[in-house]
């Protein structure tokens, strides 16, 4: 059997799109934090999927080191629409805790989505929260 190239061109070129087309409909999350300082230890980036979860039950963690401009970044591909919090804290002395300074202010950092900066306590969900319902959804939480 002997197929025609005019044919096969075209289709392959067809089949060569379809995954780049499939791609381009997934919602995706980028999640960068920036302003680590010391550049020593580890951030760790948990997600939140909802109020009742929000700082008790973490959809997913991740945990890296900063770069040499005191910034780390997380993709997440293939995340479902919905909404979503993130929280980033900085553990620059790689304890494996959030130190806290003098009276609960001055130790290592941390920030959320929205770059929300309650007074005090964690902010509500509401407030940290973002939608994720397109592609190439980028997220920058600066660390105080």
């Amino acid at each position: 059997m002997q197929f025609s190239s005019r044919l096969l061109k075209p289709s392959m070129f067809c089949l060569l799109l379809l995954p780049s087309a499939m791609a381009a409909e997934v919602p995706s999350l980028k999640v960068v934090v920036t302003g680590m300082e010391p550049l020593t230890g580890t951030v760790e980036l948990t997600l939140f999927d909802s109020e009742e979860t929000f700082m008790k039950e973490p959809r997913l963690q991740q945990k890296g080191v900063p770069d040499e401009n005191g910034e780390f970044s997380w993709d997440l591909v293939v995340l479902p629409k919905g909404q979503y919090a993130v929280v980033a804290v900085h553990d620059a002395n790689n304890n494996g805790q959030l130190d806290r300074g003098f009276l609960g202010f001055g130790g290592e950092s941390y920030g959320f989505s929205n770059n929300v900066s309650p007074w005090f306590g964690w902010p509500d969900f509401s407030d940290a929260a973002v939608t994720v319902d397109s592609t190439g959804m980028e997220l920058l939480i600066q660390l105080d």
